[in-house]
């Protein structure tokens, strides 16, 4: 995520998105799902983050964050045939359809460690006695991004002048 939004950004999407999921909001996102499909192969994850008011509040970083939710297509996942963004979408939409639907938690992992989006159950925070799906992105930190971006634009200057 963090090199097309701010790390900002990405923390209070993450806080949006844990606390629409969360036990106490459960009842009513499984009820969203039954009566509208929310989650669906028929929308993409910008429609249905819109559509539940998964934004942020900066016009600027909303596109962005929007432009970052498309690019999950390039993701692999811990699913070899489906990608990150299907398989986020296909977690979401297991989950609120089957019989006992867990809490759903967003998390981030290192994207150096394993690019995939992986999804699992367990307890995301010590706190918490409850169980829940957990989606995890892989991500790499804005600065460290940018970094990166800039010493490969260095890089292939350099090259540039030596041909």
């Amino acid at each position: 995520m963090g090199a097309m939004i701010k790390d900002s950004t990405t923390l209070d999407i993450v806080v949006q998105l844990n606390r629409r999921f969360d036990a106490e909001a459960l009842a009513e996102m499984v009820e969203l799902q039954r009566e509208f499909g929310v989650f669906s192969r028929a929308h993409g994850l910008q429609q249905s983050f819109a559509l539940l008011g998964i934004v942020p509040s900066d016009w600027s970083e909303r596109r962005r964050w929007y432009k970052f939710l498309d690019f999950l297509k390039t993701y692999p996942s811990d699913i070899a045939s489906v990608n990150g963004h299907d398989r986020v979408i296909q977690a979401f939409k297991d989950d609120l359809e089957c019989e006992r639907p867990l809490p759903v938690s967003i998390v981030c992992h290192s994207a150096a460690e394993d690019p995939r989006v992986t999804v699992t159950q367990g307890r995301p925070i010590i706190f918490s006695l409850d169980t829940h799906v957990i989606i995890s992105i892989p991500t790499t930190p804005g600065r460290e991004a940018r970094k990166q971006a800039a010493e490969t634009a260095r890089t292939r200057r350099v090259e540039k002048r030596k041909k």
